[in-house]
């Protein structure tokens, strides 16, 4: 059986891992808890959410008129301004963590999104203790010996996952978040821009390219905006413009046939983009290679 140090796990935690930045949506901690005997409580209210796991010891969780029993395995969250009570306990060892979903730079969809997720959940559930959330959470812990325990520069990973996964702890869908827990804004700029080089030649647009990511419009707009500072007609057109170039760089193609290759509607709406571009139109771009190679 394990043995934690339950005290020094709490500072550890509250030290450590405060303010939990990620890509889409990041946490603000205002406590972790780590209690071997939690005493009863009065009934009360809070601004924010509180994920609660029962790891030994009895007790009853009301929220409402609703009364549940806590007893090992059992998690349960107290959803913003709900009364509820923790009381008739036993040796009750629990872990909580109260804490609040934050915007970051990328938008507020998957933070609505989360949030969401996290109200339509259960408020009660049991049998999580093998779950991998509940896994993770123990693995923050102080054990006996310390010597066994992870470092403290792991715990803010850590504890961002435990709360990212914490909706599907409760029971959520696993499509309730749309957005991978581990895609990062560059990695979904880098997806969206091979997306758009793979399709060149047909009309792309930004709801095509925000449903082959599985995000929406906005949020799509937000972190090509946060990480490139562009927009999404800027990148199809740079992309146009830079596989034109290729085309015209390294092969004897026709320009119309270049300008449809790389789905430009026109001859001359690709002429005129080029040239912008370029400052030179794509036929005297491609004059001026070949004079330079015949020097």
């Amino acid at each position: 059986m394990v043995m934690y140090q339950w005290d020094k796990s709490g500072e550890r935690l509250n030290r450590f891992a405060g303010l939990l930045e990620g890509e889409s949506v990041s946490f603000l901690i205002h406590y972790w808890g780590v209690e071997e005997d939690l005493p009863a409580n009065p009934v009360h209210k809070h601004s924010f959410f509180e994920l609660c796991y029962v790891n030994g010891g009895t007790g009853v969780y009301t929220e409402g008129e609703t009364s549940h029993s806590l007893y090992p395995g059992v998690a349960f969250c107290s959803r913003p301004n709900v009364y509820h009570q923790i009381k008739d306990v036993t040796g009750l060892n629990l872990l909580f963590v109260a804490f609040e979903a934050i915007e970051d730079v990328h938008g507020d969809h998957q933070l609505e999104s989360y949030n969401r997720s996290l109200l339509q959940s259960a408020s009660w559930i049991d049998n999580v203790g093998e779950s991998p959330t509940v896994q993770i959470w123990k693995s923050m812990l102080l054990r006996h010996p310390s010597a066994s325990s992870l470092p403290v520069s792991l715990l803010p990973k850590l504890a961002y996952s435990l709360l990212r996964s914490a909706p599907y702890l409760l029971g959520a869908p696993n499509n309730a978040d749309s957005t991978p827990v581990s895609a990062s804004a560059s990695q979904i700029v880098k997806r969206a821009k091979r997306y758009i080089r793979d399709n060149l030649d047909r009309p792309l647009s930004l709801s095509e390219v925000a449903r082959y990511l599985n995000i929406s419009e906005r949020q799509l707009s937000r972190l090509i905006a946060g990480s490139i500072h562009e927009s999404f007609t800027s990148i199809v057109h740079t992309e146009r413009i830079r596989a034109a170039e290729l085309l015209l760089t390294n092969t004897t193609e026709p320009i119309k046939a270049i300008a449809e290759q790389t789905g430009f509607s026109s001859v001359h709406y690709f002429t005129r983009l080029f040239s912008e571009a370029k400052g030179i139109p794509p036929g005297a771009f491609r004059a001026k290679l070949s004079a330079s190679s015949d020097e």
